[in-house]
């Protein structure tokens, strides 16, 4: 065989030398997604580029038109495996099945066959002969029918390959799109080249080569400098595809049409019907009124709302978000619907709502035919003791009803300490809360000593029972005292540790405080078997914890009892009361 030697022959060697070294890089990197398809799609080109040396540098017909036929399972395979990398490197879709795989290849299957009997038949080439251009021989053939039937199928192969990259560089953010435009215009440069060589404005050299050529530089660059095998969008697309079908709410996916595009399980169980039963439907004709939701009219439409779909014939509660879908240059493509079923929630709250409602209703009506009675009772035991001076069993009447209103009065405090469900607090001036408390208390017990050490002023942060539960101490220091003259210290002062506080400590010489006092203290807790005397301590524990603060309890020296409050100092952005 006599070989001649071109600058041309240059360009497929060019070619095939650079389609080997990415073909490498691609077996380097097998462990990663569409790296085997790229590592084997630029062997393929570096065969085509290989065999298109031989048959250019080759003189007689023989060997031209066996180099021709051995070029083509090559350009056979280019296109097909193109798409089969540009599906795995987009994760647009999933792979194609057997069949549908085998249907693709059929189409180089037969252009290989048609190519390698053409003397039989000649579709694929009408003739085939040696001509001159210059001093360099060069093979001139005829093309049949059969050629362009392939060279469209392989060009719309190409095209959907294309079309992936382009989309993932219009749509995606700036790392995976300046990899998508790399690629793809390592697709089109080769592919402009075939173009303008098949319409003859190349007649002497297949311009593809020189495309070929281009392609690896940029496919080289798009490796070496975007990590194109080590970043993909394609394992992005499969683990939010994983996220969203394990969510346990449901999500549906729809354009600006309002078409489902798609949806994951849990929003297919909604509909009742298979997932390819809703692709591809208008929202409106299988969840009406989440489409009215979705499309009403509203130049800023809420990011959340409720909505009541029914289920199998049972109504469910959903809290429905609604998120736009932005994707390459702020194009706005659709919307993302997540559904969350609330259900059980909306169940759970009325239920603890009507709860709330009764036990206040039941309260209010006991605490005023409480009051009522005792009144009545009060009453007359005062009466009697008017009558009578000396009755310690009308005293005792008397003194028991007394506890009962105030019992009543605490009941009050709970309640609205429970009924309001928050615990807001605002600034107030505890030094003035103490003097006004200790003032009415040293009424109520004239035999107790009050000994008040303050400050003229000391403002706190905390909820508007705070009164309540400092009485509730004080009055549990002065009552529960065995002395002939109870005495009780309250001391308030700042401390000294940076952070502001306010302290609070009273002190009594009373018995000390029981085990069970104690224990609602200690825990803040109270039990159906184990409770305290009262609820004045625990309605105290409750408001001061909710205000941020913390009460303790301590023997005293040499008998009795000190609680320590602690309450934090008031913050400027607070409310007044």
């Amino acid at each position: 065989m006599d070989f001649q030697f071109s600058w041309y022959l240059y360009i497929p060697l060019l070619s095939a030398v650079v389609s080997l070294l990415i073909a490498g890089v691609g077996v380097h990197y097998r462990e990663c997604t569409g790296s085997r398809s790229l590592a084997f799609l630029m062997l393929a080109i570096a065969w085509w580029s290989v065999i298109s040396l031989i048959e250019l540098g080759s003189t007689d017909l023989a060997t031209k038109r066996l180099a021709l036929k051995l070029m083509y399972p090559a350009i056979g395979v280019v296109p097909v495996v193109w798409l089969l990398f540009a599906i795995q490197y987009t994760g647009q879709t999933r792979l194609p099945t057997r069949k549908v795989l085998g249907g693709i290849l059929l189409g180089p299957a037969l252009m290989v066959l048609l190519a390698w009997t053409n003397q039989y038949h000649g579709l694929f080439w009408s003739s085939m002969e040696l001509t001159f251009q210059g001093s360099l021989v060069v093979l001139a053939t005829e093309r049949g029918p059969a050629f362009w039937v392939w060279t469209a199928y392989a060009y719309v192969v190409m095209a959907v390959g294309t079309g992936l990259m382009l989309k993932l560089a219009l749509f995606s953010g700036r790392v995976y799109r300046s990899q998508a435009i790399g690629l793809s215009l390592a697709a089109l440069l080769p592919w402009t080249g075939n173009i303008l060589y098949l319409t003859g404005v190349s007649s002497v050299f297949d311009l593809t080569k020189i495309g070929f050529v281009f392609s690896g530089v940029l496919l080289g660059g798009a490796i070496f400098r975007r990590q194109l095998l080590q970043v993909i969008p394609a394992a992005r697309e499969i683990a939010r595809d994983e996220i969203v079908a394990s969510m346990a709410e449901a999500v549906i996916v729809v354009d600006e049409q309002g078409t489902i595009v798609d949806l994951n399980p849990q929003a297919k169980d909604i509909m009742s019907a298979s997932r390819s039963e809703c692709i591809g439907q208008p929202l409106k004709d299988l969840l009406p009124s989440l489409a009215a939701l979705r499309d009403a009219p509203t130049d800023d439409p809420p990011d959340r709302a409720e909505l009541t779909i029914s289920v199998d014939g049972e109504d469910r509660a959903y809290e429905v978000r609604l998120t736009p879908l932005y994707r390459g240059y702020g194009t706005v493509t659709g919307q993302l619907l997540t559904l969350t079923d609330v259900t059980e929630r909306k169940e759970r709250e009325q239920r603890i709502d009507r709860q709330r409602q009764r036990l206040e209703v039941v309260n209010r009506v006991l605490r005023h035919d409480i009051r009522n009675d005792m009144q009545v009772i009060l009453g007359t035991a005062e009466n009697l003791l008017m009558s009578q001076q000396d009755q310690p069993q009308v005293k005792r009447i008397k003194r028991k009803g007394e506890d009962i209103i105030t019992l009543s009065e605490k009941a009050r405090d709970l309640e609205r300490f429970v009924g309001n469900g928050t615990a807001e607090t605002t600034t107030v001036d505890i030094s003035a809360v103490i003097a006004d408390v200790v003032a009415d208390l040293e009424q109520t017990y004239p035999d107790a000593e009050f000994h008040v050490e303050r400050p003229e002023t000391a403002a706190v942060s905390a909820i508007d029972l705070v009164d309540s539960a400092l009485r509730n101490v004080l009055e549990n220091a002065a009552e529960h005292n065995d002395q002939a003259v109870p005495e009780v210290a309250v001391t308030v002062r700042r401390d000294t540790d940076g952070h502001g506080d306010v302290i609070i400590e009273i002190a009594d010489n009373g018995p000390g405080l029981p085990d069970r006092e104690q224990e609602v203290i200690e825990t803040g807790t109270e039990t159906a078997l184990k409770h305290s005397s009262g609820l004045g301590l625990w309605i105290a524990y409750w408001t001061i914890t909710n205000s941020g603060g913390a009460i303790t309890f301590t023997e005293n020296t040499p008998r009795g009892s000190v609680i320590t409050i602690r309450l934090p100092p008031a913050s400027a952005a607070q409310p007044q009361p």
